[in-house]
This record gives structure tokens, C-alpha cells and sequence, in this order.
């Protein structure tokens, strides 16, 4: 069973992935930010994680980076609210420091189950 690991501050949203990604058969492990999520992929390593970028202590783009040092080929889907508020638009650069997908919320959940599948799908293959 593919084990993922979900990063946002927002426990509605955690929640909300949790039973979406549980429903389709895969272990989900969550963190509130990203130093926590660090540790947990430390504890157990993920197949593929989920973070948001605006958090506090540690943001998802300072944790994309350090995930890539930590584990160059691990995927990652990147998730941030907010961008209409913003005056930069924080995914790109996510994608830059090597997220496999981004997205604005709300994600519709018929698409982050799609990428996920498609992510783990793609690393499996190696």
C-alpha cells in the first residue's frame, strides 16, 4: 500500500485529502507544517507527498527544496491558496524547486486523486 504524506497547516484540508486519498486504498500520514512533515518523512519515508506552500515555521517552498536534497526522485504535489490575494504567485516557483504538479485551492478532489495516482503510477515505473 502506497503511503503519502500530507503537509498543510489547515486541518480542514488535511482531513479532507486524508478521506479522499484513504478512500482509494493509500496509507496517509499528515503533518500541520514543515518541519513536522520533515520529521514524519524522516520516521517513514512517503511515495509521494502533498504540501501546501503558505505555512508558518517551515513554508512549502523552503520544504520542496529540502525534500529534493533529501530525496531528489520522491514526488510532490503542491497545493496553495490565496494567490488572487497575493502579489506573487508562489507556484511557479514550487515548481521550479521541484514540485511534480501544482495547484491553486480549492483543487477539485476528482484532479489531486488523478495526479496522485498518476505520480505514483509514473515512480513505480521508475
Amino acid at each position: 500500500m502506497e503511503h503519502i504524506l500530507i503537509i498543510d497547516d489547515d486541518p480542514a484540508i488535511r482531513n479532507v485529502f486524508t478521506q479522499l486519498l484513504e478512500s482509494k486504498n493509500y496509507s496517509v500520514e499528515t503533518a500541520g507544517e514543515g518541519k513536522e512533515g520533515l520529521t514524519r518523512m524522516r520516521e517513514r519515508m512517503p511515495d509521494l507527498i502533498i504540501t501546501d506552500i503558505m505555512m508558518p515555521e517551515m513554508d512549502g517552498l523552503e520544504l520542496v527544496q529540502t525534500i529534493r536534497q533529501l530525496s531528489p526522485n520522491l514526488p510532490v504535489i503542491a497545493i496553495s491558496g490565496g494567490m488572487q490575494s497575493a502579489a506573487i504567485n508562489f507556484l511557479p516557483l514550487a515548481e521550479k524547486f521541484g514540485a511534480c504538479k501544482v495547484f491553486e485551492k480549492p483543487v477539485g478532489l476528482a484532479k489531486l486523486a488523478s495526479a496522485v495516482e498518476e505520480l505514483l503510477s509514473n515512480a513505480a515505473k521508475g
